[in-house]
């Protein structure tokens, strides 16, 4: 008798446990598939539009030539610093930058903002934090792999031009 009784067990099992378990799995999967397609699609909607917005925090993020001639520890102009911060700001809430942005890249961001608004930012901490989001910015777009993006560009870096120092001393 119970022999007969976890047979027919195991038969209703078979019969409705696992095509239920089946059709959920399925149903779950095409659900995925179609979430991730959407995004995709979305992504690929937007493509120019992302493009011309981190072309644009790009450019407001280019260091200014005077800040080459400074010492690695020399503290950032607050001027500087201030300028910087409004067009980043600005750039992210008026122009919504901060829509075409990803997680990394947000963070990022937040981190030089925060910099900026440090009365002791040293010129070397600045070009760090600028740095670092534009890698970011170059992987987010594709122009960097994973790998890349983590590797550091040979040192030493190019010598500052000397028409710079010239202009330094002009002023």
């Amino acid at each position: 008798m119970a022999y007969d009784t976890a047979q027919t067990l195991l038969e209703i099992a078979k019969l409705v446990l696992l095509p239920a378990i089946g059709f959920t799995a399925g149903f779950a999967a095409q659900w995925l598939l179609q979430e991730r397609k959407s995004r995709d699609e979305l992504v690929r909607a937007l493509a120019e539009q992302r493009a011309t917005a981190l072309r644009k925090l790009w450019e407001i993020t280019t260091l200014p030539a005077e800040m080459s001639a400074m010492e690695a520890e020399a503290n950032t102009p607050g001027y500087l610093r201030e300028q910087l911060d409004m067009s980043i700001l600005e750039w992210y809430t008026k122009e919504a930058g901060a829509l075409f942005l990803s997680w990394a890249s947000t963070q990022l961001l937040f981190r030089l903002l925060d910099l900026l608004r440090s009365e002791q930012t040293h010129k070397m901490e600045l070009e760090a934090a600028v740095s670092s989001l534009r890698s970011r910015l170059k992987l987010d777009c594709g122009i960097y792999s994973t790998s890349e993006a983590r590797r550091q560009l040979t040192r030493p870096r190019p010598r500052p031009p000397s028409w710079t120092a010239k202009l330094s001393i002009d002023r």
